[in-house]
C-alpha cells in the first residue's frame, strides 16, 4: 500500500521523515508504526477520509512521535488495546492527566517542555488535537501525592498566554482494564466542562456529584423536588455555591467573593429563612450543593 501512496503523491509525501513544517502535513501511523506524513493541499476530504479507514491518523504534530509516545497515542487516542503490552518497561502504576486550551496558536514544542519541567520524573504527552492532550504519568505507588496543580497551570496560563483547564485522574494499575479507566476519565472531564465550566481543575471529588446525576434514571423526579430553588434568587444562589465550594468557611468565601465576611453571613442566614436548609453544617449543605448541581444540569 505504501508503494502506491508514494506513488499517487509522489514528493508530497513523507515516510519517517521530520518536515520543516509538520503542521503543513496531515499525519497518519501504520499498523507496524511508520508515520506517514501528507501535504494538506495535496491531499481531498475524500482521500483524507479513505486514509482514516486503513491508517492511524495522528494529531497536534511539531515532530515525529517516538516510540513509546506512538504506543500511547495508538492506545489512548485510536483505542488500541494491543499496544499496552508493547511498553518496553512499564510502571506499576499511571496516572492520565488531561489537558484543554482554548488557544491554538501554542508552540507545541515549548508546552511540552514546560509541562515536563514540572514533573520531577520523565512523563509522556499525547495530543488528541490541537488543543487538548493528556500527560501520562509513570506512579511507583498507588498512593495518591498532590502534586501543585494550581500553581503549575497558573504559570502555563501566564507562560502561554492561554486558559487552561486540568482534569487530575486517579492513580490506577497497569493492567488489562487500564484504557476503560482512562476512558471513564475522559467522559467525567467532558462532563466537568460542560457543567461547571468556570473551574480550571478537576478531579473526581468535583464530578462525582455530576456522574450520579447525569446517570440517574429518574432524573425528572429528583428536579421536581429542587422546588426550594425558586425561592432564591440567581445571585443569592451563586453566593451560596461559593460559600459551599469554600468548604463552609465564611471568610475564604467572603474573600473569593469580594464581600465583607459579615455581609456574607447576612446572606447564608437569608438563604437558610427563606428555604429551613441549615447549609452551615454537612449534611444541609451537601444536599444543597447537589441540588444546585441538579439545577444546573437541567439548564444544559
Amino acid at each position: 500500500m505504501l508503494e502506491q501512496l508514494k506513488a499517487h503523491f509522489k514528493n508530497a509525501m513523507l515516510i519517517d521523515q521530520q518536515a520543516e513544517k509538520m503542521d503543513d502535513y496531515e499525519w497518519f501511523c501504520t499498523n507496524d508504526g511508520k508515520q506517514i506524513g501528507i501535504l494538506k493541499e495535496a491531499l481531498t476530504d475524500r482521500e483524507k477520509q479513505l486514509l482514516s479507514i486503513f491508517l492511524i491518523p495522528l494529531s497536534g504534530r511539531d515532530r515525529l512521535l517516538t516510540e513509546e509516545e506512538l504506543a500511547w497515542h495508538r492506545f489512548l487516542v485510536n483505542g488500541d488495546h494491543a499496544q499496552l503490552p508493547l511498553l518496553s518497561t512499564p510502571s506499576p502504576y499511571y496516572r492520565f492527566i488531561q489537558f484543554h486550551m482554548k488557544q491554538t496558536t501554542v508552540d507545541k514544542t515549548d508546552f511540552q517542555e514546560a509541562i515536563e519541567g514540572l514533573f520531577q520524573e520523565k512523563v509522556v504527552i499525547v495530543w488528541e488535537h490541537n488543543q487538548r492532550g493528556i500527560i501520562v504519568e509513570r506512579r511507583a505507588e498507588e498512593t495518591e501525592t498532590d502534586l501543585p496543580f494550581h500553581e503549575m497551570i497558573d504559570a502555563l496560563s501566564s507562560d502561554f498566554y492561554i486558559t487552561l483547564h486540568l482534569f487530575i485522574g486517579q492513580t490506577h494499575p497497569y493492567e488489562a482494564g487500564l484504557y476503560h479507566r482512562f476512558y471513564a476519565e475522559k467522559q467525567y472531564f467532558h462532563l466537568a466542562q460542560t457543567h461547571i465550566p468556570t473551574q480550571t481543575i478537576y478531579t473526581i471529588a468535583d464530578v462525582l456529584p455530576l456522574v450520579f446525576i447525569d446517570q440517574h434514571p429518574q432524573l425528572e423526579t429528583i428536579q421536581q423536588s429542587l422546588s426550594f430553588i425558586k425561592k432564591i434568587d440567581t445571585e443569592l444562589l451563586e453566593v451560596v455555591k461559593i460559600f459551599l465550594q469554600c468548604n463552609l468557611n465564611v471568610s475564604l468565601a467572603a474573600k473569593k467573593l469580594y464581600m465583607h465576611r459579615n455581609s456574607l453571613q447576612y446572606r447564608i442566614d437569608k438563604f437558610i429563612e427563606k428555604t429551613g436548609i441549615d447549609i452551615k453544617h454537612f449534611k444541609g449543605a451537601a444536599a444543597v450543593y447537589l441540588a444546585i448541581l441538579a439545577n444546573e444540569y437541567k439548564k444544559h
